[in-house]
């Protein structure tokens, strides 16, 4: 009777321990999420901005953009930059020098094909002025890239696997063989998590369940037919105990990092596509036989290179915003 009464109050103390923390999280997302009071907080405006900039670089990194594409999207951006100028540019004015590098893209991209924007023109050269920005050359839009100069650099060292590895979203018609698949899955086992556990699983689609998965996820518009071969990466909630309700996500985002560049190692090209959706969202996830202890980590889509193509410049930020020394 007491054994039975003392692992009671361990599962008691165990669900309130759970409800303490899912509480305190819950408070920290409303206090801190970027879509709650966006721009009366600098970082929450940086970041939104940075992923409606990224929206247009996907755009002209696609095989055939649409032409005219994405109109609504820059004026908008462009908007929201020039109160991010009026408010904090006096803070980091240099900030703005990135997306308005995509806008100046974008703009010579647009015209190029015949159509004409004088409304985002003006937009831009506006803010411009009143930034006091020279030139913005070369800091966002989009590159082209070579097969050979990847498969050079993607080996050589660990420095060239790294900064030659990209977000891609169109390959060649060839299929992703098993084998090669396998081998970059092996490479991944390596990744360190939290006591050996090795609580991630992987889910292999190809040919239309692929495109049907990417069609799912809902943010590869132009390109879902490009993606012939997806991985869905999950973590197995039962790997983890009452006080690791976070670990999940840390392990699996471990180990999917490290699957990417495994596949860039072995010379195939990749883009990652989030799963950070709302719950009604995910339920989706039941039509591909996922199973419901598992959360979704990421999904990579995976293809062979073509001879070249175009990627977003997706220029990074200088450590000293993002590093601290202690």
């Amino acid at each position: 009777m007491k054994r039975l009464l003392s692992r009671l109050l361990q599962l008691v103390r165990i669900r309130l321990s759970l409800w303490k923390d899912i509480f305190y999280f819950h408070k920290l997302t409303i206090k801190y999420n970027a879509s709650i009071h966006t721009d009366n907080d600098i970082e929450k405006m940086q970041y939104t901005l940075l992923r409606e900039n990224h929206t247009i670089e996907k755009g002209l990194s696609l095989k055939n953009p649409r032409k005219g594409f994405g109109q609504q999207k820059a004026l908008k951006l462009l908007k929201r930059l020039n109160k991010y100028f009026d408010v904090y540019g006096k803070t980091d004015k240099e900030f703005l020098i990135y997306p308005l590098g995509t806008i100046k893209h974008y703009i010579h991209y647009t015209k190029s094909t015949g159509v004409e924007i004088p409304i985002i023109e003006r937009e831009y050269k506006i803010l411009m002025e009143k930034s006091g920005f020279v030139d913005v050359k070369e800091q966002g839009g989009i590159i082209q890239v070579s097969k050979d100069e990847i498969l050079k650099k993607c080996n050589s060292s660990f420095e060239s696997l790294l900064n030659s590895r990209h977000s891609i979203r169109y390959f060649s018609k060839e299929t992703v063989t098993k084998d090669i698949i396998e081998k970059a899955l092996n490479l991944a086992q390596r990744t360190p998590s939290a006591c050996n556990r090795q609580g991630w699983h992987t889910h292999v689609f190809q040919g239309e369940e692929s495109v049907r998965l990417i069609k799912w996820q809902g943010g590869s518009h132009g390109f879902e037919d490009e993606i012939r071969t997806s991985i869905l990466v999950t973590a197995n909630l039962k790997a983890f105990l009452y006080y690791e309700i976070h670990q999940a996500y840390i392990d699996g985002g471990l180990y999917a990092m490290n699957l990417i560049n495994a596949l860039h190692s072995l010379g195939l090209g990749t883009i990652p596509l989030s799963c950070g959706f709302t719950h009604d969202k995910l339920k989706g996830l039941a039509d591909f036989d996922i199973p419901k202890n598992e959360v979704p980590i990421v999904i990579i889509g995976v293809g062979n290179l073509l001879e070249n193509f175009n990627v977003a410049i997706s220029k990074r930020k200088n450590i000293n915003l993002t590093n601290k020394f202690h």
